[in-house]
């Protein structure tokens, strides 16, 4: 990196550190990952020159490497007892895809009907995640690629703003995973200290072959099962230390936070109304699926409602360690519906808006598998 992409870096990392401060001294839930993520976003609006580079990144192996702590974070809050509630999954995956079909239909007839967008735009609008599918899609049916890319990155902002605060407000789940983090450093021996280490490079290990198998987010879900595997068997029982984790948040909050920056306010103004509409309809009936499964299965609403979010994968798993509410069921059905989305999108898109036409742009790439 040069001299000035440096000082890029450590502007934006400064904050996004004190985003995370602000949020934490407010007692606001998940804190450290929505608190740069929010600084960062009005840090753009603001203007600051530390952010004004709009071609700046984070080094693609800062990304790699955090995405794995992140993994390996999450899955050591993995308890030997979860397969417990495993039977119900079946369950509450056929209730996933009904969530997911209501919610691309409603924002679908919303955009198609009341805004007046084309059918590809409303179509991709719609669909609740897989932002790199997605613009690949857009880019192949030759759609505009500008409405249906804000649509989406409001909808990650928001879910990453609001989720918790419902979540917290709901259940009171904020501030649980707390202990586990002051229990590892009141036991953090020479002996945890090698365990740990070890855990870690078992968890790249296998962060870097799901990543090669093209998984979705594979590093730092091949980190996660690794990881839980490793916990929930008791083979070797590890959590990251607090002083280590919470850098890990922070960062991929503020990267969160940089890649939505680059929207044009200009763009933005326009759209938001429309984006924060369609985020609505998907939230609500997440929000109404939730509800029903956790009544009608006994599975709590909390992790239902996170497992069920329209999008954000990483962050929800992020989330859900956080808060710590069962990231087990929220990574799977995240993945499930993420996986779906990327088998399925393809045939369904062609089924409803007939055959692609011919199109020679490269798909465009985003970080986050959404």
């Amino acid at each position: 990196m040069c001299g000035k992409n440096i000082l890029n870096l450590f502007g934006v990392l400064a904050v996004g550190g004190a985003g995370a401060a602000v949020f934490e001294l407010l007692s606001l839930p998940a804190g450290f990952l929505a608190g740069p993520m929010v600084a960062l976003v009005l840090a753009k609006l603001l203007s600051l020159p530390l952010i004004g580079n709009e071609d700046f990144a984070f080094p693609k192996l800062l990304t790699s490497t955090n995405f794995v702590f992140i993994g390996a974070a999450m899955g050591s809050a993995v308890s030997p007892d979860f397969w417990e509630s495993a039977s119900l999954w079946p369950l509450s995956m056929l209730a996933l895809v009904a969530v997911v079909s209501g919610i691309t239909s409603a924002v679908y007839l919303y955009t198609y009907k009341k805004c007046g967008w084309g059918r590809d735009e409303a179509f991709f609008a719609g669909l609740p995640g897989a932002l790199g599918m997605t613009a690949a899609l857009v880019q192949e049916r030759g759609a505009p690629m500008d409405r249906i890319m804000i649509v989406h990155l409001v909808r990650l902002f928001l879910l990453i703003a609001v989720l918790p605060l419902i979540v917290t407000n709901v259940v009171g789940s904020n501030d649980r995973a707390d202990a586990v983090a002051q229990n590892v450093e009141a036991g953090l021996s020479f002996t945890a200290v090698v365990e740990l280490m070890v855990a870690l490079l078992i968890c790249a290990i296998f962060a870097v072959l799901a990543r090669r198998l093209k998984a979705p987010a594979g590093l730092l879900t091949g980190a996660f099962f690794a990881s839980a595997a490793l916990n929930s068997t008791g083979l070797l029982e590890f959590a990251l230390p607090v002083w280590l984790a919470t850098p890990c948040y922070i960062i991929m909050g503020t990267n969160v936070g940089l890649y939505i920056g680059k929207i044009e306010i200009g763009t933005l103004k326009l759209m938001f109304v429309t984006s924060f509409v369609v985020f609505v309809i998907s939230l609500s009936i997440a929000l109404t699926g939730a509800l029903v499964t956790s009544w009608a299965l006994g599975i709590s609403f909390d992790k239902v409602f996170l497992a069920f979010a329209p999008g954000g994968m990483e962050a929800m798993l992020l989330i859900s360690i956080l808060l710590d509410i069962d990231p087990v069921f929220v990574a799977t059905h995240q993945l499930v519906r993420f996986m779906g989305l990327l088998a399925f999108m393809p045939i369904v898109t062609r089924y409803i808006l007939g055959p692609a036409p011919v199109q020679k742009s490269e798909p465009t790439e985003t970080p986050f598998a959404t």
